[in-house]
């Protein structure tokens, strides 16, 4: 899972399949190349000519003698299988393939997907693009034949060339510049977007990731990149293949979990590079200040959900209700109203719609907005056939979109920092054991799954829920309300169940909603169980079982929480502990731990001084993504948690860092050790090669635990204050002599247990 870093900064690129010849890839790919300022060294391969472009060619690859770090490769699919041979035997990390693949006969696609099926064990990072290829215009780098585009903070992943362009002109309309340009060839690169979004997150240059939605890659993986990204800077999911209604509302629910705005068609995605490259300016109300009328905007607006306000000024005309200030306004007058209307208190972004006039009165009147726009500090929208810039639209409908953009992002920011209440005492957990006994019975399935009673649901029923396995996401569970419909995805926590209570207006059968997801939980680990109904009529609740025993499993797009079950420890002084992962419905219990740590202790564990932890701290230790990291808990019987430890993904490819809190009362016991090598052993199922954490110097107690566990540590190149521990996954841990005993003891424990 965690690959080598991505790089586009090659320090010596081979250009295999340079050209002179007219027209020819190899002769557009080499032409931009030498058209930007790109510093690096470039070396020609061509099979007929000793030099290409004025500089010195060589006949293949083998054959250059300087290492280099990319390979640019733009010769026919029949070559692939040698030419990435040689790249392997000349030891290039990546190789990146550029083809105009919709012109290719289906031969020369199987040829493809044979050399890239050969190569899958070679060294060889591989990258398969369209036409765009990569662009990093800060270092003046371009490896396909489209235009050149202007430095900013931008990084595009698109999967088609034709997205490539439209995202292009959707850029140069809103004024924005790219810091990275990649274009992915989804059905084929074994380099997949998650790749190059966890790249674009740790860059500094890039401020707005937008990326369309590659159905070909995992799923899991894809948004687990996309929600660690997110949690940085703001993520635009473009979804450009055809979405029905069940699959829209999928992604609306991990847009929830994972905090990037989705967009749908080509109107949504301009409309939020244009919000999100302005996310700072954000506003709940929208005035307006036109020079048509402007009523029907209202009927769009209400579409989006925006209420309209008109100007918060007396002096308007009373005719005009919506914003209308005349057909004929002198743009100085036009400019004195907007500017009046910003500076009120009641305004917090403003709309300026300025109509075609016979005249050069509505280019001036843009112009003067524009220079407004410059000068104040509130989100000032302008829609005008003259608009040019980052908050400027041709049409009203666009501003509308922008403006909801913006809000959408606002509340997902929010509801990243939302915590799972701690589960209700009446649920009840159904036994896997029990559900496989009973799989051939429904009624009694529906009873071991705690499900409302099995039976023909009404005609005409209140509600209806529907579990379902999609084929691309795994388990779902669908609502479906007058006005749209709505998912919510594995693992199922009281968030969700009450974001159903709340969407749907299921107040009055929360219990059965609760319930339900809490059983759901159970049944997505039963790959026999295809489908649950859940529906409410005027004679009560019924639920209904659909069952496949040859039904294959689909794996879920949000990671489950670990395989491994939970167990007990022993420690020294004989108290037994429980040890489980970490769930989101731990918030409540995860903060009174903190608040009863010593103020020394806490100073340690978040080196700042707090006496609880932040919401948005509190929801990132408990919303977990057990994909790329994990937390683990200790509890003492009667549920005093008595120590935590967790790990996370750094910037570090194939990194993570962890952190560990124990209680006074359980330091000592042996408690530290058994988390550490817990969270470490997930580590490394997850595929993380090194683990490490900073330490404070003044910490010897954290010091001597990491050595004890074969960190290495190191003075921190960053800060005098603290160690650098780092330890290496890939090798195998040496057990002391002295813990082989006490590590067999809890062997036996855990398996008495």
């Amino acid at each position: 899972m965690h690959s080598q870093p991505v790089s586009l900064t090659p320090r010596h690129l081979i250009v295999i399949g340079a050209s002179e010849r007219p027209h020819s890839l190899g002769e557009r790919v080499l032409t931009a190349l030498l058209r930007t300022p790109f510093g690096g060294q470039i070396t020609p391969v061509n099979l007929r000519h000793k030099t290409v472009g004025g500089m010195k060619a060589y006949a293949n690859l083998t054959r250059v003698p300087d290492a280099a770090d990319m390979a640019l490769v733009l010769t026919p699919p029949a070559s692939y299988e040698a030419v990435l041979k040689a790249c392997h035997k000349q030891n290039i990390p990546h190789a990146v393939l550029v083809q105009d693949w919709d012109g290719l006969t289906p031969e020369a696609l199987e040829q493809a997907q044979e050399a890239l099926r050969k190569a899958r064990k070679s060294n060889v990072r591989i990258t398969v693009c369209h036409p765009a290829a990569l662009q990093a215009p800060a270092s003046g780098l371009n490896t396909g034949i489209y235009p050149d585009l202007p430095a900013g903070g931008v990084g595009i992943i698109s999967g088609h060339p034709s997205e490539s362009a439209r995202l292009s002109a959707q850029m140069a309309q809103a004024s924005l510049g790219v810091s990275c340009h990649i274009g992915l060839h989804y059905p084929l690169s074994p380099t997949v977007s998650a790749d190059f979004i966890d790249m674009l997150a740790a860059d500094p240059a890039t401020r707005l990731i937008a990326v369309s939605h590659n159905p070909h890659e995992n799923q899991r993986r894809l948004f687990s990149a996309i929600r660690r990204a997110a949690r940085r800077k703001p993520v635009l999911l473009s979804v450009g293949h055809y979405a029905d209604e069940e699959e829209r509302a999928v992604l609306q629910a991990l847009s929830r979990r994972c905090g990037c705005v989705p967009a749908f068609t080509p109107d949504e995605t301009a409309a939020a590079l244009h919000a999100l490259s302005a996310a700072d300016k954000s506003a709940r109300k929208l005035h307006i200040i036109a020079n048509e009328p402007c009523g029907s905007l209202q009927t769009q607006a209400d579409q989006l959900g925006i209420t309209l306000h008109p100007l918060p000024d007396d002096g308007r005309p009373s005719e005009n209700p919506y914003g209308h200030i005349g057909g004929h306004p002198a743009p100085a007058r036009y400019r004195a109203l907007a500017e009046s209307c910003l500076q009120h208190s009641q305004t917090e972004a403003l709309l300026a719609v300025v109509a075609p006039t016979a005249d050069h009165t509505a280019e001036n009147i843009t112009r003067l907005m524009a220079n407004l726009q410059r000068q104040t500090d509130k989100p000032l929208f302008i829609s005008s056939p003259f608009s040019d810039g980052l908050l400027q639209f041709t049409r009203p409908a666009q501003a509308l979109q922008a403006f909801r953009c913006q809000n959408v992002y606002t509340g997902l920011k929010q509801q990243q920092n939302q915590t799972a209440k701690p589960l209700p005492g009446h649920l009840k957990t159904p036994s896997v054991r029990e559900i496989q006994k009973n799989s051939a019975d429904l009624p009694q399935l529906a009873k071991a799954l705690y499900l409302p009673e099995y039976k023909t649901p009404e005609a005409n029923p209140q509600f209806v829920l529907s579990f379902k396995r999609h084929t691309r996401y795994g388990a779902v569970l669908y609502a479906r309300t007058p006005a749209c419909t709505l998912a919510v995805l594995p693992p199922f926590t009281t968030l969700g169940a009450e974001y159903l209570i709340r969407q749907a207006d299921l107040k009055r059968h929360q219990k059965t909603i609760h319930q339900l997801l809490h059983s759901l939980n159970t049944a997505t680990v039963v790959p026999f169980i295809t489908g649950i109904t859940v529906s409410a009529g005027s004679a009560g609740t019924a639920s209904d079982i659909q069952t496949d025993p040859q039904a294959e499993t689909v794996e879920n797009v949000l990671a489950p929480y670990p395989a491994k079950p939970a167990h007990t420890f022993t420690l020294k002084n004989g108290q037994t502990v429980r040890i489980r992962p970490l769930l989101p419905e731990d918030a409540e219990a995860k903060q009174n731990f903190v608040r009863s740590l010593p103020e020394e202790q806490r100073y340690t564990r978040y080196m700042m001084h707090l006496a609880e932890l932040s919401p948005a701290m509190l929801a990132r230790a408990c919303n977990l993504d057990y994909a790329c990291e994990g937390a683990i808990i200790a509890e003492a019987e009667d549920g005093t948690w008595l120590g935590v430890a967790r790990f996370g993904p750094t910037d570090t490819a194939g990194r993570c860092e962890f952190g560990i809190s124990v209680a006074p009362a359980a330091q000592g016991q042996g408690l530290a050790v058994h988390l550490m090598e817990q969270i470490i052993q997930t580590a490394k199922q997850q595929g993380y090669r090194e683990m490490s954490a900073e330490i404070l110097q003044s910490n010897p107690a954290m010091q001597k635990l990491a050595g004890k566990l074969g960190f290495a540590l190191t003075p921190s190149p960053h800060d005098s204050a603290l160690a650098e521990a780092v330890l290496n996954l890939a090798e195998p841990k040496n057990t002391p002599v002295n813990n082989i005993k006490r590590n067999l003891k809890q062997q036996i424990l855990a398996l008495k247990s």
